[in-house]
């Protein structure tokens, strides 16, 4: 009897233990400061996250949109959770508690990739050459397709361009404003809208294979961005609607680009040439 006690002891330990260690692989214990950031990085763009604690601060990257920045909002705050839902559909879940000096400041929680998967996308360009050409696209003179002015911001699509695979849309949002306006996204939904009263309203998240916010010269103190992105090539049907969603990362200003699925049809071939 007393064997099979220790015996059944020594069996709940074990499940005690692999139970904590799978917790751990699922629930990775995150560490944040006062004055120290965290950050993590996901394979997709964030879509939105869930703080337990008002205590604990987040912010997304205004250019890297799958780069998220964490601090403490008190040297007192208590432990709580946090939930991430990335635009590829997974849910990352995060224990979190307070550390004067954090063990690890950055997770990259990428999958690994080769150096070859790095270099090259599987539609032909690299991430240095759609840096180069989100460079160039920036100062390209053009007319704008769609627009939109709120908010002392003007907000608008100059050109949409097909080549080897990818759609890329080329954008602007100029500041008139004394207010500085740091950009989160812009968000690219297809939302397809029923006519009827008891209509249903549905949206698909795209997600860019290359992104690009970059500011450019500033004259009286007002801004000018310049934003570009990159997705696999897709159409958009006539009941349906591409939606450009650029929100503001410390207020409530959100401006909203909408087109038709004609816009996509008439995409042109990059005016800039590329390796």
């Amino acid at each position: 009897m007393r064997s099979y006690q220790i015996f059944l002891q020594s069996s709940l330990l074990f499940l005690a233990c692999l139970w904590g260690s799978n917790s751990w692989a699922q629930n990775p214990e995150l560490q944040v400061s006062w004055d120290k950031t965290t950050v993590l990085i996901f394979d997709a763009p964030i879509q939105s996250i869930d703080r337990g604690s008002q205590w604990l601060l987040g912010q997304q990257d205004a250019q890297a949109l799958n780069l998220l920045k964490l601090k403490a909002g008190s040297k007192q705050m208590p432990n709580t959770n946090l939930h991430v839902l990335t635009a590829d559909g997974r849910i990352h879940e995060f224990e979190v508690r307070y550390a004067e000096e954090p063990s690890n400041t950055t997770w990259d929680l990428r999958k690994k990739k080769t150096k070859e998967q790095e270099l090259e996308s599987p539609l032909g360009m690299n991430s240095r050459e759609f840096e180069e050409l989100a460079g160039d696209l920036a100062f390209l003179d053009t007319k704008a397709i769609k627009k939109q002015f709120r908010y002392e911001l003007l907000f608008w699509l100059k050109g949409i361009y097909y080549q080897d695979g990818l759609l890329f849309f080329d954008l602007m949002v100029h500041n008139t404003s004394h207010i500085p306006f740091e950009p989160m996204g812009p968000d690219l939904r297809i939302v397809d809208t029923r006519s009827g009263k008891r209509s249903s309203k549905r949206e698909v998240a795209m997600e860019p294979v290359f992104s690009r916010v970059q500011s450019l010269d500033q004259e009286d103190n007002q801004e000018l961005k310049s934003l570009v992105l990159a997705y696999p090539v897709f159409t958009v049907a006539n009941q349906k609607r591409l939606e450009f969603r650029l929100r503001e990362q410390l207020g409530d200003r959100e401006l909203q680009l909408s087109l038709k699925g004609k816009h996509l049809l008439q995409a042109q071939s990059l005016p800039i040439k590329t390796n």
